[in-house]
């Protein structure tokens, strides 16, 4: 690789808007309003019939909540029936993902068993559901309100046995709830305090989150009075609570001393950037130079475990990983900010976490940070019904897109099925979650102990990519300031912030606007898969070297476009080409990414931002042939059933493809901004400028010049230069 040829910056010069004709076929319907009619009608009656046999104090403003699950063919957000909720003051308060096998299947080929689809959760007074009723079995349905009925597979009550989770005590024990609090309904909170009384639970109010349309709060209850709390009508999920995941080593932490090594003496490279660690706590002022430490409450009191676990995340952060022939610590790129947010006071007393979640929230919404670490949270894996409250809090935070944080998916990787998977908030679509990989060397794998995904749609493929985490053969050295040596250990606790720490060196070594975004869309370009499956790496292991990253060869180009995309209109940005027709086989490679608000009692249409990519191989005035680089296959690899439309809300695209000789002539990207509040379309003027970044690689074999031709062709297209060569070079 060429060391002179240097990554290209100021892609978006190469883009500007366009207007596209977009055209739409008819839907197939499955039913008639006359087939529906009988079958919703007797589902209604039934549902009602449930209703009135609720307890009045189960039911805040005489309100209850029916599921309404559609037919899989009306997925797309364009067919929830707004019009029908609208018209008998039916709420759509939240929606889950689910599998279904209809009653009548439309697809004449590859019929299947089940299909995904949506399930509403829909609330409303008895008297709203039996006028719906009245009005069917009237026919007084309008047009567009009988259009919204043949969507309808099912209707039904939503049954206790859909919120309970996982309840394995019959003793008085800790958990935590999830109740639905839209907008419009003022006192939910207050019903469930008297209702939960009423029953024997002790409730705590005060230490409840509340994110958008979902409040959780802790309390304590036997099984037979949680199962009796789980009739209240707006509560969505109750579940025991789970224990501290800390992503404790899963090797035995060992110290060999060294005489050879000295911390630095010079100050942070970058001292302008703002960088946190949540974590254990320090207890040693060694780091003093670069590092401050805060506490909560004046509360000193901790564990030599907890301490040692901080001191090696934020050891990984300020001089990364270390090996036994390391002759000098590198100068730290950033200075940081340590929180002690775990002590002996929690570790004893709050199995949750609810003040340790408090405490990280109340930090990250009063300071802004550009990079944050999380290398603990909740010990469970992630559930595709529901968003966990660790989840949906940080998402809310980092929905700007202006901090990066890296979140260790945690050591439970060589568990059985499902409780091997990525645990909270590694599922954020806003964060970048990081597995741990055996090796600093070609031949890796992924580490037995790293949890392993899907995530959920969007955010399926997680974790976002895996880095060294070590092992018994391999452990994860860091230097250990207690005795002046390396610590040896391992785990995903320390592949997380190694990740962070690449990502600081590229916003701190570069002359370039190297935003927390950019960052993370340039780490998961570069990361290398081996063809190992996806739901095990991610998109592969993130780069360790920056050289990686930042250098081009003299037969490819790598090019960053950043900006801000308008709702009103399609951006096209064009790839950059050499004026003569590209020899040989030529591989093109792009990743986007950009952050998105999120609405947590939508797991099914959880993120309110999306993008339509379409590649032309060519461009002709505003047409072209079009090559499906973005599509269902690209992005969820060998997932069986997918929405038909699920790629376009992932926070997170990246693709390449082999193209033949002269297949490529004048390629480009249109791309389109879509949003959506609640899984319903909103009006493209209520949309908010979408910060974007889009990376591209352009390789061609025969072309040991195309680096040089593309400089020539693209004056606006200018190399990114190096601050210090020599962090490089380290």
């Amino acid at each position: 690789m060429n060391d002179k040829n240097m990554l290209l910056g100021y892609g978006e010069t190469l883009t500007g808007s366009i207007k596209l004709n977009r055209g739409g076929g008819g839907k197939n319907k499955p039913y008639t309003y006359s087939e529906n009619k009988p079958v919703i009608s007797e589902q209604l009656s039934e549902l009602i019939s449930e209703i009135n046999k609720i307890p009045l104090s189960a039911m805040p403003e005489g309100k209850a909540v029916a599921k309404f699950v559609l037919h899989p063919t009306f997925l797309a957000k364009s067919y929830f029936p707004v019009g029908l909720l609208d018209r008998f003051s039916l709420g759509s308060i939240g929606s889950k993902a689910i599998k279904i096998k209809p009653r009548k299947d439309i697809k004449k080929k590859g019929r299947k068993d089940e299909y995904t689809t949506a399930c509403i959760y829909v609330s409303g007074k008895q008297e709203s559901f039996q006028q719906f009723l009245d009005a069917v079995n009237k026919d007084a349905l309008t047009k567009g309100q009988q259009d919204d009925f043949i969507t309808l597979e099912s209707i039904s009550m939503l049954e206790v046995s859909d919120k309970v989770k996982s309840i394995n005590n019959h003793e008085m024990m800790n958990i935590e709830v999830a109740l639905h609090t839209p907008e419009n309904t003022s006192n939910v909170i207050d019903s469930f305090e008297s209702f939960a009384l009423q029953n024997g639970a002790f409730i705590d109010t005060a230490r409840s989150i509340k994110v958008k349309g979902l409040t959780f709060m802790p309390i304590k209850a036997s099984k037979d009075v949680a199962l009796k709390l789980a009739e209240f009508s707006f509560l969505r999920t109750l579940r025991e609570l789970p224990e501290l995941r800390l992503s404790e080593p899963v090797i035995s932490r060992s110290v060999s001393q060294t005489s050879h090594l000295s911390l630095p003496t010079e100050g942070a490279v970058n001292p302008h950037l703002k960088v946190a660690i949540f974590d254990g706590g320090l207890g040693v002022d060694d780091f003093s130079p670069w590092v401050t430490e805060y506490t909560f409450n004046g509360n000193s009191a901790t564990s030599a475990k907890l301490l040692s676990h901080g001191q090696d995340v934020t050891s990984t952060v300020l001089f990364g990983v270390l090996g036994m022939d390391t002759e000098k610590l590198m100068v730290p790129f950033c200075n940081i900010d340590h929180y002690r947010v775990l002590d002996s006071n929690i570790n004893n007393t709050d199995v949750d976490l609810f003040d340790v979640l408090i405490r990280i929230k109340s930090v990250l919404e009063q300071n802004h940070y550009d990079y944050v670490n999380l290398s603990l949270g909740p010990r469970l894996p992630v559930d595709d019904d529901d968003v966990h409250v660790w989840t949906s809090t940080l998402e809310e935070i980092l929905a700007t897109g202006e901090t990066l944080c890296t979140i260790a998916v945690g050591n439970d990787g060589h568990l059985p099925a499902q409780l091997n998977r990525i645990q909270p908030p590694a599922d954020l679509v806003n964060g970048l979650s990081v597995g741990a990989a055996t090796s600093l060397s070609e031949d890796w794998e992924r580490c037995s102990y790293s949890c392993i995904g899907p995530g959920r749609s969007p955010g399926f493929v997680k974790p976002d990519g895996v880095a060294f985490g070590g092992n018994e053969d391999e452990p994860f050295q860091v230097y250990s300031p207690m005795l002046n040596g390396l610590a040896s250990t391992a785990g995903t606790s320390f592949s997380a912030p190694l990740v962070l720490r690449q990502a600081i060196a590229l916003s701190s070594s570069l002359q370039y606007n190297i935003t927390p975004l950019t960052a993370k869309a340039l780490l998961i370009h570069h990361a290398e898969c081996k063809k190992i499956n996806r739901h095990e790496v991610g998109w592969g292991r993130f780069p360790h070297e920056l050289s990686e990253v930042i250098f081009c060869g003299d037969d490819e180009v790598k090019v960053i476009y950043q900006g801000k995309l308008k709702p009103s209109q399609h951006m096209r940005a064009l790839i950059p080409v050499p004026e003569i027709l590209m020899k040989g086989r030529v591989n093109l490679r792009a990743t986007f990414c950009f952050s998105s608000p999120v609405d947590a009692e939508h797991p099914l249409n959880y993120t309110r931002s999306g993008l339509e990519v379409t590649m032309r191989k060519g461009i002709s005035d505003s047409d072209g042939l079009t090559f499906p680089l973005f599509n269902l296959k690209n992005v969820y690899a060998d997932e069986n059933e997918q929405r038909i439309d699920a790629h376009k809300w992932e926070t997170t695209l990246r693709s390449e493809h082999t193209f033949k000789e002269g297949e490529l002539t004048n390629p480009c990207f249109d791309i389109a901004y879509y949003g959506r509040d609640c899984g319903m379309p909103v009006d493209v003027d209520e949309l908010d400028e979408l910060p974007y970044v889009l990376i591209v690689t352009l390789s061609a074999e025969e072309m040991p010049d195309l680096y040089n031709l593309i400089r020539q062709k693209y004056q606006t297209l200018q190399p990114i230069q190096v601050q210090q060569q020599i962090i490089l070079r380290a």
